[in-house]
């Protein structure tokens, strides 16, 4: 009997609690968990289902899956009243990696990928009703999930889709191309200028340059024909001499 009753309390306690969690769940979150809230409502809403799971991974050619998708380690714990909470407990949080999440169910629904950091912890997903492509399949869309408390430091993840467009639900691509490249307030990067190199101008050659110039095209310098024209001259008068002296003979 004393079993029984002390079994009927704790359930009653059990359930208080996640009573108590639902009616201020912004106040009863834990660091060790993170939190979301099922959309019930709208094109978005989640409807038969019974298990929510939270797939957890590190980006990057070192990352991978923290578990395997929608494994017994993923599913996360029924609190009641649409909020559903997941242990982080034992995950370490590097400083240099990147890491993202999503939550899904048994059915197929699933939200899109967003972002997560250690300053996420004890925070509670939402979904606004907003809805995107699916990266995996540009025929199908994701519910937008986004931070309650981080929604403008940490936001959905901006990546590729199948078909090759970009993904990027509150421009986090977009603002990091403005600020490496410029943004649409006008302020634009100043790049350096880049100067063209140009031929050196062609001086007018010296004299010096121009007998070197001569010599080198094959001409004969102008002393051998001066001294050929007095080896010449010599000889007329070589001639002319002899011819003297032998009409004086």
């Amino acid at each position: 009997m004393k079993r029984i009753i002390c079994l009927i309390l704790a359930t009653l306690v059990l359930m208080f609690s996640a009573l108590t969690f639902s009616a201020g769940a912004e106040e009863k979150t834990s660091t060790d968990f993170i939190y979301f809230q099922v959309p019930y409502e709208g094109s978005v809403a989640w409807r038969n289902f019974s298990l929510v799971f939270c797939h957890i991974w590190s980006e990057g050619n070192d990352g991978g899956d923290f578990h395997a998708w929608q494994s017994k380690d993923e599913r996360c714990t029924d609190l009641g009243n649409g909020y559903w909470s997941y242990d982080i407990s034992g995950f370490e949080f590097k400083e240099d990696s990147s890491y993202s999440v999503i939550f899904s169910n048994e059915n197929g629904m699933q939200t899109y990928n967003l972002n997560l950091t250690s300053a996420c912890k004890g925070d509670i997903v939402i979904c606004d009703g907003e809805t995107c492509v699916n990266p995996v399949d540009s025929s199908k869309q994701c519910t937008i999930a986004r931070w309650l408390t981080n929604k403008d430091s940490v936001h959905p993840a901006a990546q590729f889709s199948s078909d090759g467009a970009i993904v990027d639900p509150d421009g986090v691509f977009n603002k990091d191309i403005d600020r490496t490249w410029g943004n649409a307030e006008g302020v634009s990067v100043e790049f350096p200028e880049v100067e063209v190199p140009t031929e050196a101008p062609t001086e007018a050659p010296t004299e010096a340059q121009s007998d070197v110039e001569v010599e080198e095209e094959g001409s004969f310098p102008l002393w051998i024909f001066v001294g050929g024209g007095l080896l010449v001259v010599a000889a007329i008068v070589v001639v002319v001499v002899v011819a003297v002296s032998k009409r004086k003979k």
